[in-house]
């Protein structure tokens, strides 16, 4: 936190001393959200896009933009800052695809959500995009497609809970408690021989929570949210299991 402080009261005095230097500018904007004050990074980053003079800066800017509006939860403004951002740079990076995406399941625009991260695989063939394109097609109840996936990429896997617990999601949609019921079984036992209760590990414990939702144990999933909060887990990994929980 020290260290924090010191950056911030840097970069202050630098950005007073020339203010249109734009790499400041930006930097100063991620310390602010750093620090959960959006709406000082979303001022910054407004003036920053003044500065920007080429298209990757302009993108890179409106995606602080999206940050900041994200974190005081407007979630509309914000997936509006991050198509503009990839209407200035259309190849954007791994992480615009995955904060888009987040934006958009929040708003429920599944069909977008799910054309976006198709469009993220096709130049960046990675493992989160995939996973999250998933998620996306579940919650869409496009559960053929995603069963697919997933049915292709279990036998490839040493530890295969992640994917058994999206599997299990996909045949609640479908009815299929029966089955859905086994793999999450199945998913539990194996994160229990992996799992360190002295030291756990976040997102072990976080599919426990997964596990116990979707298995209607509301009062271990609420232990387990109490669990990663013990122990500072992120907020992106608590923010959507709360969610889900406050569904039920």
């Amino acid at each position: 936190m020290g260290n924090l402080n010191n950056a911030f009261k840097d970069l202050v005095s630098a950005t007073a001393a020339k203010p249109n230097n734009l790499a400041w500018q930006v930097e100063l904007c991620r310390l602010e959200l750093a620090s959960h004050h959006p709406e000082k990074a979303l001022q910054i980053a407004n003036f920053a896009l003044k500065l920007a003079k080429d298209r990757l800066d302009r993108a890179e800017t409106h995606i602080l933009r999206a940050q900041a509006y994200q974190a005081s939860g407007k979630d509309k403004p914000a997936l509006h800052a991050y198509q503009l951002a990839f209407k200035e740079s259309p190849a954007g990076k791994i992480d615009w695809f995955l904060m888009r995406s987040e934006c958009q399941r929040l708003l429920g625009r599944h069909d977008e959500q799910i054309r976006g991260l198709r469009s993220g695989l096709k130049q960046f063939p990675d493992s989160i995009l995939k996973a999250q394109l998933v998620e996306a097609l579940i919650d869409g109840k496009k559960n053929l497609e995603a069963l697919k996936i997933i049915n292709n990429e279990l036998p490839t896997l040493r530890f295969k809970s992640v994917w058994l617990i999206k599997r299990a999601r996909a045949k609640i949609n479908q009815k299929d408690k029966t089955t859905a019921f086994e793999d999450l079984y199945t998913a539990l036992m194996e994160i229990n021989e992996r799992f360190n209760p002295d030291k756990p590990d976040p997102l072990l414990l976080a599919d426990k929570a997964k596990i116990s939702l979707l298995m209607g144990d509301m009062t271990a999933a609420r232990m387990h949210i109490e669990q990663l909060k013990k122990h500072n887990a992120p907020k992106w990994i608590t923010h959507r299991l709360e969610q889900e929980l406050a569904k039920k």
